[in-house]
């Protein structure tokens, strides 16, 4: 008994041993099981492959090949566990890993008109009437800034306010999403502080302005300012963040850059192309220490780009052909990173984002302006009411109409609040160069009896004066025509439907007199007067106004015959009416829409006036686009209506806009007709994106002049056809014409730049 008590003892120890020990191993399983859950999911997929990350680097356009890349992934069921981008790659990156599909992300792409988004393509017709009738530059699109006595340059030569647009339509709701490791996909932009010269790596914030930081590029695009960062490209860091997807989860890398063919030696012998292939060189260096971390466990494909530019985003459709064939390179490689059917389609139902929904509005706020009147925004906005349920492009409308207005850098604008009861955050960010604004142009004209004639031209604008937005206009011309002008413009009501304008004004014209197609004499014509008109704005697109005008006008011969009577000052004092309805796409080399202008003077002897007369004056105009060529139509003319004209007031016709083949002031008298149309063939784009082409041009005309004050032997209808070579570029429209005129005039005519006046209501079209 005492052996088997002793051992039943022993046995019973040992059970109560193993028991207590499994119970123990069991409650420590049940604590640490949620860690070692967490532990799993954070480094370890369950599926055992490999965590992906997705390296996308930076080219501008270029980048839409990473979407060719993407379709690939796709069809091959290769699933992605984050991303991190640089430039076009943090675009097309970023807009991925908020739940956009490949697929889905090729089509909108492809969709985005660049042509508007980049360059000015459908901003005039947005643009308020009396900014389009105050006038334009047409050599270069700079606006500079004058503070403190100092000429101040904008931040960026393209506006970013389309790209930011864009970038929101694209995300949709994950704008709302301020944890980048919280969106469908985690992702990293890259971007480089201008201050400290350091990488930045945006993790957080508003996605949209992550991505735009990583692409601004320095001098195209303004800046992303946050806090004391100055945030512009990644490139100049970071072209391929390789390193950055390895901290944010990449156990193995997918990476994909861009390439061009080195240029030639004889390439680089200017100031410009040396300056551009610097920034190349510093982009390769630092993508090439990346490149040279990846592992044979990693991926790298190499996008071979040709000919296609950072610019060139009219090809976004080549590139994105050109990206899906360097992957399919790969396929072989990629293969091992497969999943099968079912667990793909379930991933990528996991961080594919719902269709947005509208949003409904609560409220609508207008905030952070310091010059502007939020007053004056409210009354753009049509879209953007309390209690409407608004769409991205409703939106999107909105703040482009607001940004039209151009008194803004850009337009920034957020939703907060319940999804139920959101509240629309707009903060227009007022012009940081200004209020004082500065513009100049050039206009060069030569014909080809050697006579060059030019205009240099300088305008100063300061904005929104007081709580109504006044402007005060001031102007300086020298050349041909000679102009001294001051004027103020004040709206009378919030939504600037109606204004006050008083203007002083002085002009001095070289005007010629010709005798059978020779100049004979010259003459100046001076004018010195005030005026005050009133009026009205019919939305963007028309204007009517009425004023009073009072000064003197002088004429004083300077070579030849005298032909016209030289006149002291005598005292001009008149009533006026002008119209003008506006719908061109672009005031240089038109390629749709219409012009029409009209003006009524009555001329009497009120507040010093010595003429007396009535004369009426209008043009129309119509473009019409077709496959990128364009027709217009023009008719013209003017007529006394009553009394004298004096000299000084006719009307003229000839030069290279009004009457090729005539030359300037050939043809003056009190009464013309003109009618014309002309026929514009594209030859080639010199930079699709800004509207810049080369056209081959053919006209015909008809004109008459009646009351003439000239010495041309023919009375009657004049009949002329001309051919051009015609161009928006970088140096502003130009024309080259050969033209020919019934008379047996030959005429071979250039000019650049700002048109020089020619005397009728004919000058309104350009």
């Amino acid at each position: 008994m005492t052996i088997l008590s002793s051992s039943w003892n022993v046995a019973s120890r040992l059970h109560v041993r193993r028991y207590t020990g499994g119970a123990l191993l069991g409650l420590l399983a049940l604590v640490l099981s949620p860690l070692a859950q967490a532990a799993a999911a954070a480094d370890i997929d369950p599926s055992g492959r490999p965590r992906i990350g997705l390296v996308l680097g930076g080219g501008g356009a270029k980048g839409a090949a990473h979407i060719g890349v993407l379709r690939v992934l796709d069809e091959l069921h290769i699933p992605v566990d984050c991303v991190a981008g640089t430039s076009m790659g943090a675009l097309v990156g970023g807009t991925f890993a908020s739940g956009v599909p490949a697929e889905e992300l090729e089509r909108a792409t492809s969709a985005i008109d660049w042509s508007s988004t980049l360059g000015k393509e459908g901003l005039r017709d947005r643009t308020p009437i009396e900014r389009k009738l105050e006038g334009t530059t047409y050599t270069n699109q700079l606006e500079l800034g004058l503070k403190d006595g100092s000429v101040v340059l904008p931040g960026g030569l393209l506006k970013t306010q389309d790209i930011e647009d864009v970038i929101r339509g694209l995300i949709n709701d994950a704008r709302f999403q301020r944890d980048f490791d919280h969106l469908p996909i985690p992702f990293r932009a890259v971007a480089t502080d201008m201050v400290s010269g350091q990488m930045v790596v945006l993790g957080s914030g508003d996605l949209s302005v992550a991505m735009r930081a990583s692409m601004s590029i320095p001098g195209a695009f303004s800046p992303v300012v946050i806090g004391e960062q100055v945030l512009s490209d990644g490139g100049m860091v970071r072209n391929l963040p390789v390193d950055i997807a390895r901290e944010l989860c990449a156990e193995v890398v997918i990476a994909v850059w861009l390439t061009t063919p080195e240029p030639k030696a004889e390439d680089l012998k200017s100031a410009l192309s040396l300056v551009s292939r610097s920034m190349d060189v510093m982009i390769e260096a630092n993508e090439r220490a990346q490149i040279q971390t990846l592992t044979p466990d990693d991926v790298g494909i190499q996008v071979p780009m040709g000919d296609i530019g950072t610019g060139d985003f009219q090809r976004v459709a080549e590139a994105i052909v050109l990206g899906r064939a360097a992957a399919e390179a790969h396929i072989a490689e990629l293969r091992r990173f497969s999943l099968p059917e079912s667990e793909y389609l379930a991933w990528r139902d996991s961080v594919t984002s719902a269709e947005a929904k509208p949003v409904h509005l609560a409220e609508v706020r207008i905030q952070g302006l310091r010059q502007v009147s939020p007053a004056y925004v409210e009354t753009q906005l049509q879209n953007l009411q309390p209690g409407a349920d608004v769409d991205s492009r409703q939106i999107k409308e909105d703040t482009d109409r607001l940004y039209a207005l151009g008194d803004f850098e850009r337009i920034e604008h957020q939703l907060t609040g319940p999804p139920e009861a959101r509240t629309m955050e707009i903060s227009p960010v007022e012009k940081s160069w200004g209020p004082n604004f500065l513009r100049f142009d050039l206009g060069l004209s030569a014909e080809g009896s050697g006579d060059l004639l030019a205009i240099l031209r300088a305008d100063h604008t300061r904005a929104w004066i007081g709580e109504l937005g006044g402007r005060w206009n001031n102007s300086l011309q020298i050349g041909r025509k000679t102009e001294l002008a001051t004027e103020f413009y004040q709206p009378l009501d919030q939504a600037h439907d109606f204004f006050v304008r008083p203007a002083v004004r002085y002009e001095n014209n070289l005007q010629g007199i010709y005798f059978d197609g020779e100049q004979v004499a010259r003459y100046y014509i001076s004018d010195f007067y005030g005026e005050l008109a009133v009026g009205a704005n019919i939305g963007t697109r028309a204007q009517l106004s009425a004023g009073l005008r009072s000064g003197w006008v002088k004429t004083e011969r300077d070579t030849g015959s005298l032909i016209l009577p030289e006149q002291e000052k005598e005292g001009d004092s008149s009533l006026f009416l002008n119209a003008a309805y506006d719908t061109r796409d672009d005031i240089g080399l038109p390629t749709r829409g219409s012009l029409i202008y009209l003006r009524y003077v009555h001329s009497g002897s009120w507040l010093g006036g010595e003429q007396d007369y009535d004369l009426a004056e209008g043009v129309f105009t119509k473009s019409y686009p077709w496959r990128g060529d364009s027709l217009s139509l023009i008719l013209g003319g003017g007529k006394k209506l009553a009394g004298d004209l004096p000299a000084s007031r006719d009307f003229r016709l000839g030069g290279i806009r009004s009457f090729p083949g005539l030359r300037f002031d050939e043809l003056r008298g009190t009464n013309y007709w003109f009618a014309g149309t002309s026929y514009l063939w594209k030859l080639a784009d010199i930079q699709p994106l800004f509207g810049q082409a080369l056209y081959a041009g053919l006209r015909l005309q008809a004109g008459r002049m009646t009351g003439r004050n000239d010495l041309l032997r023919n009375a009657g209808t004049f009949y002329g056809i001309a051919g051009s070579l015609n161009g928006r570029t970088l140096l502003g429209p130009f024309i080259l014409s050969l033209g020919y005129v019934d008379n047996d005039s030959w005429e071979l005519q250039f000019t650049l730049g700002r048109p020089i006046p020619e005397g009728s209501a004919l000058d309104a079209i350009h």
